[in-house]
């Protein structure tokens, strides 16, 4: 009987042991904006074995689908880290407009808050709707530790969720790491150490050559670009920055991509992620050249030094994460958002119909009709490049049923070259569909925070432009997306294919947590 007990306590302590050694402790989550997968495949013998090749190789791989229309930064991170569609987190683009406060609402610059490491409002993940990993993770363990790193604050913030304790972001007025007293008081001692030794400056001087060229002559590589010599390409950077005077430069180039993982692995050894069997979270997200990435076609030699940059600040990262958290004992996710399209120069090479829809020309005409329409008045409160807020109080005062001018906003758009669809809220709203595109939409769309009119240009048309910086007209179409698991967890049979809806899910059985309730 003494045996048998001990045998019993013996079985229960291994069983114990082994489940502890198959969860993961750190679950590093990574997006990465505006990548074409296709490259890829494209440069599969230019990668380290490392990099990406770890990834597909030694990984598993799974195409999922947002499942919403329109593919976007931000709006993907959110759907991703919370297991919902947009309908329901809430972050349904860049900005909406407010209809209770009648004001453009960014979905994480907030008021209420300031930065830290710079002057200026801080960011604020309050305008989600939902719980993200992080919440859960800490909900389940007191002692989890969530972070978030990134280029742009917007998905950072939106990755780490409500429950973070840090999102950092690349500041374009210092070309320093910032954050939001959202988190805290102060930055650590560690990063304005870091910040202090940063070497923004040194790469602006150093201006963006292709890898291969790196020990190549940059004088004389610059000269012969100023007149045109130049069979490589050389970008004077200090030239630009003395020009416009940001830090913003260097997010156009795969510099910023190294940035995040220099700083990501001062953060793995400050903040001891995955050191212990409290299981934390680290997001990162890095970005393809970010503001211009329509500047170059996917096959541009660009593109091609960003992804090898790339491709070797990841191999630094699972070098370290190997040192610090040990081989097995972490999770790696990556994934893409707003995915790389063709644009219209790449497809007519393919003599494809394609071409660039300017959403401003065609509300300058719409305002016109609107005016001759129901009489002279602002009927548009404000638009971007997808939807149309109408002035509802004018329509009401008016005595026009909103129903019937959303209609005749939206028999107007069709009419234009390159649309494809335009949808009205009040369909949307109260007709479920069961037709693709609609349901598309549904998924993309809140009652609260939406435009009265949606519209969907036609599969090879892109939304043009005001200006290089615009953010408000990017999109993707590319709902479809590769998933690269890879370590602690991912031997298990994970799908070929699902929706990012259920990356969360997967996730929690990974931690071995209660998946939320309220996620189907």
């Amino acid at each position: 009987m003494i045996r048998k007990g001990l045998l019993l306590v013996w079985l229960v302590v291994s069983i114990n042991t082994w489940a502890t050694e198959q969860k993961s402790r750190l679950i590093v989550g990574i997006t990465i904006n505006h990548f074409y997968p296709e490259w890829l495949q494209m440069y599969q013998n230019d990668l380290s074995e490392n990099g990406f090749r770890r990834l597909i190789e030694q990984g598993h791989k799974m195409v999922a689908d947002y499942r919403y229309a329109y593919s976007q930064t931000g709006v993907d991170q959110a759907t991703i880290y919370t297991g919902f569609l947009p309908s329901e987190h809430g972050i349904v683009a860049h900005q909406w407009f407010d209809r209770l406060r009648n004001k453009r609402q960014d979905n994480v610059l907030s008021g209420e808050t300031v930065l830290l490491g710079d002057e200026g409002i801080g960011l604020s993940p309050s305008g989600l709707q939902a719980m993200t990993l992080g919440c859960l993770m800490k909900m389940n363990n007191f002692y989890s530790k969530v972070f978030s790193v990134g280029v742009n604050g917007e998905e950072t913030v939106l990755s780490g969720g409500t429950c973070a304790n840090m999102a950092y972001w690349l500041s374009e007025n210092t070309g320093r790491w910032v954050s939001s007293n959202y988190y805290s008081n102060a930055l650590p001692e560690w990063v304005l150490a870091h910040n202090i030794k940063m070497n923004s400056d040194s790469l602006v001087n150093n201006g963006w050559i292709a890898l291969e060229n790196e020990n190549m002559n940059r004088t004389s590589m610059k000269l012969k670009s100023r007149v045109g010599l130049n069979a490589e390409f050389f970008y004077d950077l200090a030239q630009a920055k003395r020009k416009y005077n940001t830090y913003r430069i260097l997010k156009a180039t795969p510099y910023a991509n190294t940035m995040v993982t220099d700083f990501t692995l001062k953060l793995l050894q400050n903040e001891q992620l995955g050191k212990d069997n409290d299981p934390d979270l680290l997001t990162l997200n890095f970005s393809c050249l970010d503001y211009m990435n329509r500047d170059f076609a996917v096959q541009a030699k660009e593109f091609q030094d960003v992804v090898l940059r790339l491709d070797k600040d990841l191999e630094r990262l699972f070098t370290e994460l190997d040192k610090r958290v040990g081989i097995g004992n972490y999770t790696v996710l990556l994934t893409f958002a707003e995915a790389r399209e063709l644009l219209p120069e790449e497809l007519q090479k393919m003599r494809m119909q394609s071409d660039y829809f300017s959403m401003f020309k065609a509300v300058a005409l719409l305002k016109s009709f609107l005016n001759l329409l129901y009489g002279e008045g602002e009927w548009i409160l404000d638009y971007d490049a997808t939807q149309i807020y109408l002035d509802r109080v004018l329509i009401e005062k008016h005595k026009l049923s909103l129903k019937e001018v959303q209609e005749k906003v939206a028999d107007f758009l069709v009419e234009f070259e390159g649309v494809s669809r335009v949808l009205t809220a009040y369909s949307l709203a109260h007709n479920p569909s069961t037709n693709k595109t609609e349901t598309l939409c549904q998924h993309a769309f809140s009652q609260k925070r939406s435009g009265d009119v949606l519209l969907l240009l036609q599969p090879t048309w892109v939304p043009s432009l005001k200006e290089r910086e615009d953010n408000y007209a990017r999109y993707s179409r590319r709902n479809k997306v590769p998933f690269y698991w890879f370590g602690a967890g991912t031997s298990e049979k994970l799908p070929q294919e699902g929706n990012v809806t259920s990356v969360l899910p997967l996730l929690c059985e990974m931690l071995q947590i209660p998946i939320p309730y309220s996620i189907n």
